[in-house]
Protein backbone atom coordinates (compact mmCIF):
# COMPACT_ATOMS: atom_id res chain seq x y z
CA UNK A 1 0.00 0.00 0.00
CA UNK A 2 1.56 3.42 -0.93
CA UNK A 3 0.84 6.02 1.40
CA UNK A 4 0.82 9.08 -0.95
CA UNK A 5 -1.69 11.59 -0.11
CA UNK A 6 -4.08 12.63 2.80
CA UNK A 7 -6.88 10.19 2.08
CA UNK A 8 -4.17 7.10 1.72
CA UNK A 9 -2.79 8.52 5.08
CA UNK A 10 -6.04 8.80 6.66
CA UNK A 11 -7.26 5.44 5.65
CA UNK A 12 -4.65 3.29 6.79
CA UNK A 13 -4.68 5.10 10.09
CA UNK A 14 -8.20 4.15 10.32
CA UNK A 15 -7.22 0.54 10.20
CA UNK A 16 -5.27 0.77 12.93
CA UNK A 17 -8.44 1.20 15.05
CA UNK A 18 -10.64 -1.27 13.36
CA UNK A 19 -9.49 -4.10 15.66
CA UNK A 20 -10.70 -2.05 18.86
CA UNK A 21 -13.95 -2.91 17.24
CA UNK A 22 -14.11 -6.08 15.64
CA UNK A 23 -11.09 -7.92 17.80
CA UNK A 24 -9.40 -8.97 14.39
CA UNK A 25 -5.59 -8.13 15.29
CA UNK A 26 -4.86 -9.91 11.56
CA UNK A 27 -4.42 -6.21 9.74
CA UNK A 28 -1.89 -5.02 12.43
CA UNK A 29 1.12 -6.53 10.69
CA UNK A 30 -0.04 -4.47 7.85
CA UNK A 31 -0.55 -0.91 8.92
CA UNK A 32 2.33 -0.98 11.52
CA UNK A 33 6.27 -1.13 10.47
CA UNK A 34 7.98 -3.69 11.76
CA UNK A 35 9.67 -1.05 14.62
CA UNK A 36 6.45 0.58 15.11
CA UNK A 37 6.66 2.62 18.47
CA UNK A 38 4.24 3.72 20.80
CA UNK A 39 5.20 6.97 22.87
CA UNK A 40 4.58 6.85 25.36
CA UNK A 41 5.33 2.71 25.64
CA UNK A 42 2.17 0.84 25.83
CA UNK A 43 1.55 -1.10 29.28
CA UNK A 44 1.43 -4.64 27.45
CA UNK A 45 4.56 -4.34 26.10
CA UNK A 46 6.34 -2.65 22.66
CA UNK A 47 5.69 -2.81 19.06
CA UNK A 48 2.76 -4.68 16.88
CA UNK A 49 2.51 -6.98 19.37
CA UNK A 50 2.09 -4.73 22.11
CA UNK A 51 -0.66 -3.28 20.30
CA UNK A 52 -2.32 -6.97 19.69
CA UNK A 53 -2.53 -7.14 23.12
CA UNK A 54 -4.10 -3.59 24.59
CA UNK A 55 -6.59 -4.15 22.01
CA UNK A 56 -7.17 -8.17 23.32
CA UNK A 57 -6.96 -6.62 26.89
CA UNK A 58 -9.11 -3.35 26.66
CA UNK A 59 -11.70 -5.93 24.74
CA UNK A 60 -11.72 -7.39 27.50
CA UNK A 61 -12.66 -5.27 30.36
CA UNK A 62 -14.29 -2.52 28.25
CA UNK A 63 -17.91 -4.84 27.63
CA UNK A 64 -19.76 -3.99 24.38
CA UNK A 65 -16.60 -1.72 23.47
CA UNK A 66 -17.07 0.68 20.69
CA UNK A 67 -14.65 3.44 19.33
CA UNK A 68 -15.56 6.13 17.64
CA UNK A 69 -13.15 8.68 15.24
CA UNK A 70 -14.39 12.12 16.38
CA UNK A 71 -12.17 13.95 14.40
CA UNK A 72 -8.65 13.48 11.91
CA UNK A 73 -6.60 16.07 10.76
CA UNK A 74 -3.68 15.23 8.14
CA UNK A 75 -0.56 17.41 7.39
CA UNK A 76 2.15 15.69 5.29
CA UNK A 77 3.29 12.19 6.90
CA UNK A 78 1.22 12.89 10.37
CA UNK A 79 -2.25 12.24 10.95
CA UNK A 80 -3.92 13.41 14.26
CA UNK A 81 -6.96 11.76 15.69
CA UNK A 82 -9.52 12.53 18.15
CA UNK A 83 -11.87 9.48 19.66
CA UNK A 84 -13.31 7.98 21.96
CA UNK A 85 -13.71 4.43 23.58
CA UNK A 86 -17.06 3.69 25.45
CA UNK A 87 -17.75 -0.01 27.05
CA UNK A 88 -19.12 -1.41 30.13
CA UNK A 89 -16.40 -1.49 32.94
CA UNK A 90 -16.15 -5.81 33.38
CA UNK A 91 -12.83 -6.36 34.40
CA UNK A 92 -9.65 -4.52 36.22
CA UNK A 93 -9.16 -1.01 34.85
CA UNK A 94 -6.35 1.20 36.01
CA UNK A 95 -6.44 -0.19 39.00
CA UNK A 96 -9.91 -0.71 39.72
CA UNK A 97 -12.50 -3.60 40.05
CA UNK A 98 -15.17 -3.95 37.70
CA UNK A 99 -18.02 -1.82 38.26
CA UNK A 100 -20.39 -2.56 36.03
CA UNK A 101 -20.47 1.38 34.88
CA UNK A 102 -20.55 2.31 31.60
CA UNK A 103 -17.73 4.56 30.78
CA UNK A 104 -15.83 6.59 27.83
CA UNK A 105 -12.18 6.90 27.47
CA UNK A 106 -11.59 10.04 25.11
CA UNK A 107 -8.06 9.98 23.56
CA UNK A 108 -5.66 12.07 20.87
CA UNK A 109 -3.10 10.12 18.64
CA UNK A 110 -0.31 11.73 16.19
CA UNK A 111 0.61 9.57 14.16
CA UNK A 112 3.41 9.58 11.79
CA UNK A 113 3.21 7.67 8.71
CA UNK A 114 6.12 6.01 6.08
CA UNK A 115 6.42 4.26 3.34
CA UNK A 116 3.13 3.21 3.72
CA UNK A 117 3.10 2.22 7.48
CA UNK A 118 2.94 3.67 10.67
CA UNK A 119 6.05 3.93 11.65
CA UNK A 120 5.03 6.05 15.36
CA UNK A 121 2.05 6.78 17.45
CA UNK A 122 1.94 9.34 20.48
CA UNK A 123 -0.80 9.01 22.16
CA UNK A 124 -2.84 10.97 25.62
CA UNK A 125 -5.60 9.28 26.92
CA UNK A 126 -7.80 10.97 29.45
CA UNK A 127 -7.42 8.38 32.43
CA UNK A 128 -7.94 11.21 35.02
CA UNK A 129 -11.54 11.35 33.66
CA UNK A 130 -11.83 7.28 33.02
CA UNK A 131 -11.18 7.11 36.98
CA UNK A 132 -13.61 9.88 37.82
CA UNK A 133 -16.50 8.14 36.27
CA UNK A 134 -15.50 4.54 37.36
CA UNK A 135 -14.85 5.81 41.01
CA UNK A 136 -18.25 7.97 41.03
CA UNK A 137 -19.96 7.93 43.99
CA UNK A 138 -17.88 6.99 45.99
CA UNK A 139 -16.89 8.82 49.09
CA UNK A 140 -13.19 7.85 49.44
Amino acid sequence: MSVDGTTEAEALVRRFYQPLSTGDTDLVDEVLAPGWEALPALHAGPGRDGWKATVAYLRSVLGGLSFTIEDVLVAGDRVAVRSVTRGTHVGELLGIPATGRQVEIRASDYHHVEGGRIVRSWHLEDYYGVIRQLNAGNDS
